[in-house]
């Protein structure tokens, strides 16, 4: 698990990365610490990352610009702040939990614990993707399929639009819910678009979607699609 501690004080920070250990005994954690909101940006914009701990007054910055900048990404954020009249203001940005300082252990474990409930439910509601240089919101239900594009994704919208994202296919995936499914290496289908398969045979088979599109089938995928649609 990769997580990293945004922290200008540094017993502050000490203490933190030393409850999440506690909190996580049998996790692998690759844990990070920052005190400078650029040096994080940096960090976050080659590396994937898991979680982020956030506090808001960092030598005069504003944490918030952080998340601000990293809208598409798909780390979950926890803030730690003694500035709780800003709670409201980080829950509408999407944060899992926020601490007030000072701070517990057992308030960090039950943050963490908030965080992997999570990680294990059914997906995001909406996808964050830049447009002419802004940051704009898709409902993940809009969503007819998912075609690979390189290194991108190209999102096909049941309305018809194109959008092209950022993230590629396999990290679009552990963001949405299952009742997306990859078919083939190269999309992923929402179920409720699928009209019906055609083809007898896992060499053979293919998609119609409801707005008249076909899409091949992988052969490794095609048990697995059976079984999701229950034939």
């Amino acid at each position: 698990m990769n997580l990293i501690v945004v922290e200008d004080e540094y017993m502050v920070a000490k203490r933190l990365m030393r409850f999440i250990q506690l909190a996580l005994p049998m996790q692998k954690l690759n844990l990070v610490h920052f005190t400078r909101l650029d040096d994080a940006n940096d960090y976050l914009a080659s590396h994937a990352v898991d979680l982020l701990f956030l506090d808001l007054n960092l030598q005069g910055q504003d944490g918030f610009e952080l998340l601000k900048q990293q809208l598409s990404k798909s780390f979950h954020t926890i803030v730690v702040s003694a500035n709780t009249d800003r709670a409201i203001e980080a829950f509408e940005l999407g944060v899992v939990d926020f601490i007030a300082k000072p701070f517990s252990a057992d308030r960090i474990a039950t943050a963490l614990q908030r965080v992997q409930s999570r990680i294990q439910q059914v997906g995001c509601e909406y996808l964050c993707y830049r447009h002419i240089g802004k940051m704009e919101l898709l409902r993940v239900a809009d969503i007819n399929y998912i075609k690979a594009a390189g290194h991108y994704s190209e999102i096909i919208c049941k309305n018809g639009q194109h959008i092209l994202h950022d993230k590629n296919l396999d990290r679009l995936l552990t963001l949405l819910p299952p009742d997306y499914i990859r078919i083939h290496r190269s999309y992923v289908v929402a179920i409720s678009s699928i009209s019906n398969i055609s083809g007898s045979s896992a060499s053979q088979c293919q998609l119609e979607l409801h707005c008249g599109t076909r899409l091949p089938v992988g052969r490794t995928r095609y048990h697995q699609l059976k079984q999701r649609l229950g034939g």
